[in-house]
């Protein structure tokens, strides 16, 4: 009983992060719009304190990659807590271990390293264009996404394995 109060609990903090980072995309690309096609001043505090102002000065083009892999990482972020949220749905407690929920574990590991690999592209070219100019460095937390992947994937790995077990036993009953 425990066990299923910690999953609901987690499936709440799961919704809300997920709203939480499609809002945090959403924000960006609609303030971005407004600086690129309405008021300029937007750049100076694109989101929670991001000031691209001086990056926009410099470049659209540069303060739009930038833009985008902002985007794209909170897009990307999203989508894994809503694989989550999907695991949550279809977790079943009598028989936990099925093919759904580990190929679901399995794309949540390819997308945070995703996340990881984008992340860290974005973070170099971030640190080249700040020895152009002086902008908000931003912390992207490529690295621990490319761990977590790891994690992820021996997990799913286990679950894969747990399956193959499970079916074993179904079998031979």
């Amino acid at each position: 009983m425990r066990t299923k109060q910690i999953f609901n609990t987690m499936n709440i903090v799961s919704w809300i992060v997920f709203i939480g980072y499609c809002i945090k995309a959403g924000a960006i690309t609609l303030v971005a719009l407004l600086s690129v096609f309405g008021n300029k001043n937007a750049t100076e505090n694109l989101y929670m304190g991001i000031d691209l102002s001086k990056l926009y000065d410099l470049s659209v083009g540069h303060f739009a990659c930038v833009v985008i892999a902002l985007v794209v990482l909170a897009g990307l972020k999203a989508y894994i807590f809503y694989l989550l949220i999907k695991i949550f749905k279809r977790m079943d407690f009598s028989k936990p271990f099925s093919r759904p929920v580990m190929q679901l574990i399995f794309k949540i590991s390819y997308v945070a390293l995703s996340v990881g690999l984008i992340g860290a592209v974005a973070k170099t070219y971030m640190t080249w264009l700040s020895s152009k100019v002086v902008f908000t460095q931003i912390d992207l937390g490529a690295s621990a996404y490319i761990f977590m992947a790891g994690v992820v994937f021996i997990v799913a790995a286990l679950f894969k394995r747990a399956i193959e077990i499970q079916s074993e036993n179904e079998l031979t009953i």
